[in-house]
């Protein structure tokens, strides 16, 4: 049931943050629509302009007011967008050609069109620039609840979850009733003696190795692996931050034993005495993280 209160939770809490995040503040807001609609205006230029030409083509006149070679209506360098609307439009409107129909009908649309640029681009001006503390204040003004209340609701949902889970991995584990501290101390005083009676064998023989071997493999197989699988156990009582100081140079160790495990296949007994003697020390090292989390 907490499971899925928690998941329940965390959904909503999501929503919220990611929706009430992703709004706008209203000045800011206005300014990217008028921004838009200017665009848009740019773009309605650009049709106004090719139609034209495709009307002066197609009744073959001479190239004018933008089409072809003609350098009327460009854009001159060095302008603003509001300059040169304004330097176009005056530039239709001194040009008292007598046209056919066709040709002053698309000239009308292209001066409207141009006019209609010019003026979204006077009012995106006139908007401003909004710094980055304004537009914060008016994104708290209008999402700032939601999504602080969002943000709330998801570590809510996100305590409870790990709660959840912590209370899990306990009741769960019927198969492991030994202390986490007492499995440590039986395989680092398994490892420390597999070390002594290695050393103390001076010239081992293949049946020595094997039954070295034997011992370690009995180490690795039952406590140490249980040692290993007991992680979401440590931390659900120590944190993440305990669980990563005494599992550090836990998993040196069995890395070790691995190595050691190797050497002794392949009968390189010093390799082998070696490598036990590096994973008794990091056993020893574990010891000495976990008493320290338990005095905090």
């Amino acid at each position: 049931m907490k499971n899925t209160i928690s998941l329940l939770l965390i959904t909503v809490g999501i929503c919220l943050t990611a929706g009430f995040g992703a709004t706008l503040s209203p000045d800011f807001r206005a300014a990217t629509i008028i921004e838009a609609e200017a665009t848009f205006s740019d773009h309605r230029v650009a049709r106004r302009q090719s139609e034209l030409c495709e009307v002066q083509e197609a009744l073959k006149l001479p190239s004018a007011d933008g089409c072809g070679d003609s350098h009327q209506l460009r854009d001159w360098g060095g302008l603003t967008k509001i300059a040169l609307r304004q330097a176009q439009i005056l530039a239709l409107a001194e040009d008292k050609r007598v046209l056919i129909s066709e040709v002053a009908q698309a000239r009308i649309m292209l001066g409207l069109a141009l006019k209609r640029s010019q003026a979204r681009w006077t009012a995106h001006e006139a908007m401003g620039t909004q710094g980055p503390g304004a537009r914060l204040d008016g994104w708290l003004s209008v999402g700032g609840f939601g999504f602080g209340f969002g943000l709330l609701i998801l570590a809510l949902g996100g305590w409870l979850a790990r709660k959840s889970a912590a209370q899990t991995v306990v009741s769960d584990d019927e198969e492991a009733p030994v202390d986490f501290g007492e499995m440590l101390s039986e395989v680092c005083g398994a490892v420390a003696q597999l070390h002594d009676d290695m050393v103390s064998t001076q010239t081992p023989n293949v049946g020595d190795l094997e039954v070295f071997k034997a011992r370690l493999e009995d180490i690795q197989k039952e406590a140490l692996a249980r040692l290993c699988a007991s992680g979401p156990r440590v931390a659900a009582r120590h944190g993440l931050a305990g669980m990563a100081a005494v599992f550090s140079p836990l998993s040196s160790g069995e890395r070790r034993l691995n190595r050691a495990w190797a050497a002794m296949v392949d009968r390189h007994w010093p390799e082998a005495v070696s490598s036990v003697l590096g994973a008794s020390s990091d056993l020893k090292a574990t010891v000495t993280a976990l008493a320290l989390l338990a005095k905090v």
